[in-house]
């Protein structure tokens, strides 16, 4: 069984006296010398028609180097951001606490917008006033007990340092004590 090649020509017209039509002449001229005008006609085609229907795959085949500049770039807020982020990530470090390994994304953005984050982010918390002041009472121990039951008392009472106050000379007599002591 024979098979029969099906090959198709294709021609089309370049106007050299438009300047920009003369370069791709001269350049179809060193494709032809180096055997790859053919090649890169249907590069050529390919590309155009994946970029026209909203694709970049074949811009990618072709040139892997784009891939890299079509990341979005960091703007100054998300770059003050991460910096406080990883600042902040690192004094918790130091105080003991495990890192928390988030979801690879190319930006900050994404990271900060994704619903899947830890809890620790986000949290929808109504708090009930008279829960968090009892609970900070509470905390606080009972700094209005007796002396004998003062919890915040660490030392031991014989040792405590007292003061008596006279409140039996009235403070017109202190007021003369004190001018007559500072003129001799």
């Amino acid at each position: 069984m024979s098979t029969k090649r099906y090959r198709e020509k294709f021609t089309f017209w370049l106007n050299l006296t438009n300047n920009s039509e003369y370069e791709i002449a001269e350049q179809i001229t060193e494709l032809k010398r180096k055997r790859s005008f053919s090649k890169t006609i249907r590069d050529g085609i390919r590309l155009i028609y994946d970029l026209r229907q909203g694709n970049t795959t074949v811009l990618v085949e072709l040139f892997p180097w784009v891939k890299e500049n079509l990341k979005p770039q960091e703007t100054t807020g998300e770059k003050v951001l991460r910096e406080q982020l990883e600042r902040l990530e690192r004094l918790l470090i130091e105080q003991g606490n495990k890192p928390i390994a988030l979801p690879a994304t190319t930006s900050l953005s994404e990271t900060l917008l994704d619903e899947d984050l830890p809890s620790v982010f986000v949290q929808d918390v109504i708090a009930d006033p008279a829960e968090a002041r009892s609970n900070f009472a509470n905390s606080m121990g009972d700094l209005f007990a007796d002396d004998s039951d003062d919890l915040w008392d660490d030392e031991d009472d014989a040792t405590l340092i007292t003061t008596n106050k006279d409140t039996k000379i009235d403070s017109t007599q202190n007021a003369i004590n004190s001018l007559s002591s500072a003129n001799p």
